[in-house]
């Protein structure tokens, strides 16, 4: 599973085939990804991450630590962020783990990558925040935690759409009113 911007620049779990030439590096970083989602241990996540450039993408245009952000493996963020990978490495599209870990409804991760300083603001190219993609899929404990960090609920993605709009137009009612009632509070 992949996660990639759709038509309406939301962030979208699809299926998707190898598109490019892999190089030698995209190769290896793609066989990495694939150990970290088989579960292989931290050990063997340690010795291995020290060898690869953490902030290359690979196959499908993600780093190891969107994959992993995508999957929920706090272990495995926190080994690969230990050894180099960025919180804000952007891979295909300008999507970081943060927007991986906010449309997947991984709080956990995306508290964890708030604590290290992910620009909770970062946006695709697209437009689309993670406090979009958390309104989107109807995380609302991400999108609590992402507002509690001064995500900006004034960004419009490029169809000029706020998070609140976006929740309401996927029926997530209750994360939509949760932005509203932030929205509120700062016009107060």
């Amino acid at each position: 599973m992949e996660t990639i911007t759709g038509t309406d620049g939301i962030l979208n779990r699809v299926e998707l085939g190898n598109f490019s030439t892999p190089t030698n590096d995209q190769s290896k970083i793609e066989h990495f990804i694939a150990r970290i989602v088989a579960g292989a241990s931290q050990a063997q996540l340690e010795v291995e991450s020290k060898e690869l450039d953490l902030n290359q993408v690979g196959l499908h245009g993600r780093t190891p630590l969107m994959v992993s952000a995508a999957e929920g493996l706090l272990a495995a963020v926190e080994t690969l962020v230990r050894n180099g990978a960025s919180v804000d490495a952007a891979g295909r599209g300008e999507i970081t783990a943060l927007h991986e870990a906010s449309a997947n409804c991984e709080a956990a991760v995306a508290h964890y990558l708030l604590s290290l300083g992910a620009d909770v603001n970062a946006q695709t190219v697209d437009g689309v925040t993670p406090l979009m993609c958390a309104a989107a899929w109807g995380s609302t404990d991400v999108a609590k935690l992402l507002l509690e960090n001064h995500a900006d609920l004034t960004k419009t993605d490029r169809t000029g759409a706020t998070a609140a709009d976006i929740a309401r137009e996927k029926g997530e009612d209750d994360t939509a009113d949760l932005i509203s009632s932030y929205s509120s509070r700062k016009s107060v």
